[in-house]
């Protein structure tokens, strides 16, 4: 991931892209002050971790920005989450999100809303590179208190 993350850079270089150089250097910066905090290589899971920490920052970035009537900075923002969201796998749609937690409750035997954390860490240990924590987090309480 890292290294196409670079190969992309060159490429933008290349071809005189200043806004993806920009922006691939910014990307490239964020990965290696997280490796350097946490004092490690990083994997593509990793990576991909911090990439969908950078899209939610600058989400709500645009978010503020947009009802500020910046337009300006809005629209630079949108821009990094376009380049960014390239690097990022596809995300699972809500329904097919709904049906993983379905099957993870059963499989973990959650019953009531206790049983959140149970279910929430089964989902970011094998399923958080595919799935929307956030939205994984709203269904599982909507299922969970439903029971």
């Amino acid at each position: 991931m890292k290294d196409k993350i670079q190969k992309d850079l060159i490429d933008s270089m290349k071809s005189g892209s200043k806004k993806d150089v920009e922006i691939l250097r910014f990307i490239i910066s964020l990965i290696k002050k997280e490796e350097k905090d946490k004092n490690k290589d990083f994997s593509d899971s990793e990576v991909i971790q911090v990439l969908k920490k950078a899209v939610k920052r600058n989400q709500d970035a645009f978010d503020q920005f947009s009802k500020a009537g910046r337009d300006d900075l809005a629209e630079k923002e949108q821009l990094e989450i376009d380049i960014i969201s390239r690097y990022l796998p596809s995300e699972l749609s809500e329904s097919a999100v709904e049906d993983l937690i379905r099957k993870i409750i059963s499989e973990v035997s959650a019953k009531d809303q206790k049983d959140i954390g149970k279910v929430m860490g089964y989902i970011k240990k094998n399923h958080a590179d595919s799935v929307d924590m956030g939205l994984a987090s709203r269904l599982v309480k909507t299922i969970l208190s439903a029971n």
